[in-house]
Parts: C-alpha cells; structure tokens; sequence
C-alpha cells in the first residue's frame, strides 16, 4: 500500500506490507490525520501477530485513538486509554504505539509511546533518534502511564515512525535494525533532492525491509512540515 496526503500543512507518506498474503489484513496501522484547529495526528501502531485477528484489535485501537485525539485528548491521555481497553480483555493482547499530535503553527510535536521503536528524525545534519519518553507495551499494566515529550520539527526535516517489520531481522539486535533505517534514509537523502527526500526514503527503505523480512507486517510513515 502506498499513501502520499497533505494534511494541514504537512506532507505524509506511508509505505504498507502485509505479512498474510490471503487473507491481506494485518496488525499494523498509521495515521495521518487532520484535527480540529489545524493540528495533525501521526501515529503507527503494531498488534501483536497477523492475520484476521491481530486486524480486529487493530481496527478497534485506531478509530479509538482517532476519537480520542479528535476529542483534543493529548497524545500520552491516548495511550492510556488505549491500554486499559486492552487489559480489559480477558484473552491477552498486546500492542505498541507511537503517538503525535503535531502543531504547524509553532511546529511543536507532542508525543508519547508505549513500547514502541523511537521516532527518527532527518535533516542536514544526519539522521537520528527522538529522546524517548518511557513508557510500556498496551495491554500489561492497567495502571500504566504515559509521559509525553515535546520538539520543535522545521520545514526540511522529515519524521520517521515505523513497526517492527521494518527493521527487525532474525540475524540481528533490533538497535541495529534501527540503525540500518537510519543509514538508509540518509543515503536515500543524499542521492535525491529535497523536494524529492520524502518519497525516495519511503520507496527505498521499505523494499529493502520488505526483502529481508517477508514473516511480518511493515509499516512506515514519514511526515514533513511545509513551509508556509
């Protein structure tokens, strides 16, 4: 699946790989999506497993938390809320979740997580990680919290969220996966101009991921603030 959207002065690009080839559903989601006052939901998600089930529970946490955030419920209120559904079942499901809520106006990203792999940041200057906030898996701890953290995104610098099928290998620590990520979106970069960074990192990046792990969902979503 490929999705490229403008949304409320912020370019998003998805790139999407299903595991389950039949049934064509997977445990993995994304959003992009335009909030009251200007601001934009980003997130990705991965459910545990593939297949019809793991695309049940999926389907359930992403209109919740685009509800929640469509409610203004901050991005760690969210995740919060979104576990204690989780734990309220009584068979175990778990699931990671990076969630944003992003402000054109002064170019602030809040966001919070829950288990989930760091969101990368590129520009000029290199490719890298966010300062995580801590916070656990959905579906463990009902009492769980989820701290957010905040940073300034200019126009230019492109923000990578993404699951696990992206970068995990089974011949590899996952910290080199996400390495590997990052050492792949600053080549893409390099080779590309600017107006064309966006779309050679997503292309590029998931082919490769794809190719090297064909037993799970991949998702990768890349968003960038234009200049207005």
């Amino acid at each position: 699946m490929t999705t490229d959207v403008a949304v409320n002065g912020v370019r998003v690009g998805v790139r999407y790989a299903v595991a389950d080839r039949i049934a064509g559903v997977g445990g993995d989601w994304f959003l992009g999506t335009a909030l009251p006052g200007g601001d934009v939901l980003l997130a990705v998600g991965d459910v545990m497993g593939h297949g019809p089930d793991a695309a049940g529970t999926m389907r359930q946490l992403r209109a919740s938390m685009t509800a929640l955030a469509l409610a203004g419920d901050e991005p760690g209120v969210i995740l919060a809320a979104l576990n204690r559904m989780l734990c309220r079942r009584r068979a175990t499901v778990l699931a990671t979740a990076v969630c944003g809520r992003f402000r054109p106006a002064d170019r602030m990203l809040v966001w919070a997580r829950a288990g989930h792999l760091p969101i990368l940041r590129a520009n000029t200057d290199g490719v890298g990680p966010l300062r995580q906030p801590p916070g656990m898996a959905l579906g463990v701890e009902p009492c769980a919290v989820y701290p957010q953290a905040a940073v300034r995104i200019e126009p230019g610098e492109l923000l990578f969220m993404y699951t696990d099928g992206v970068v995990e290998r089974r011949d590899q620590a996952i910290d080199q996966g996400v390495q590997g990520l990052a050492d792949d979106v600053r080549a893409a970069m390099r080779a590309s101009a600017p107006a064309e960074h966006l779309d050679r990192a997503l292309d590029g990046v998931l082919d490769m991921a794809w190719r090297g792990n064909l037993d799970d969902d991949a998702c990768l979503l890349a968003a960038e603030p234009v200049a207005g």
